[in-house]
């Protein structure tokens, strides 16, 4: 679907919101893989007091977290919640990081299928997780389904797949976005769907006659 009008809409509103300096985690892709990893389950600020507490101890070099032992990192990123589970799955991504020597430029190589692919077989890393590392440290263009998404996609009065991929597909059907407006698109919904809350709201904003075709 073309997502041009609806970025176009957002944008008007709510002016540019780029998240890589909203969010500070999103700096560099190290960043963003243990960061997302943190995040599960986890308000922002939590999670991000874990992603600082975690740069301050390793400088995020995947070098230094391999190294750690479980109880270790646990400790380290404990703000975030389930550390210890989180740790577990910090870890598996950096052995992962390890078989490309630890090289971004590397794994920004590889075409989106098959990183996508490759991310969602390391454990703790599932649908969205791997679509935000896909968008936010690799620069591959992805909608990502998130629970805002699914929201406000039901109130343009969509019928949308209740999975993850079938949903996704769906949208980026010609949805004719680059990568940087995948990332804006991705902020200025997370953004709107902090401040709207539901269908009423949803009726009484700006968005309350916009219509969008499948």
């Amino acid at each position: 679907m073309n997502l041009k009008p609806l970025y176009n809409t957002l944008e008007e509103h709510l002016g540019p919101q780029n998240w890589m300096q909203i969010e500070t985690w999103a700096q560099t892709p190290f960043q963003v893989i243990w960061s997302a990893i943190l995040i599960q389950n986890a308000n922002s600020n939590n999670a991000g007091a874990a992603a600082v507490d975690l740069l301050a101890a390793t400088n995020n070099d995947p070098q230094v977290i391999r190294q750690l032992t479980i109880e270790q990192l646990a400790t380290i990123i404990q703000r975030a919640g389930l550390y210890k589970t989180k740790a577990g799955y910090i870890k598996a991504a950096a052995d992962w990081l390890a078989t490309y020597q630890d090289d971004p430029q590397k794994i920004e190589q590889l075409s989106r299928e098959q990183l996508q692919n490759q991310l969602l077989a390391v454990k703790g890393i599932g649908n969205e997780t791997a679509d935000d590392i896909l968008l936010y440290g690799f620069r591959k263009p992805v909608f990502i389904v998130d629970a805002y998404a699914k929201r406000q996609f039901k109130w343009l009065g969509l019928t949308m797949p209740t999975k993850y991929r079938p949903f996704q597909k769906v949208v980026e059907n010609d949805w004719q976005l680059n990568w940087q407006q995948a990332q804006e698109l991705h902020a200025l919904i997370d953004t709107f769907g902090k401040q709207i809350k539901n269908q009423l709201q949803w009726n009484e904003s700006f968005m309350g006659d916009f219509k969008l075709t499948e």
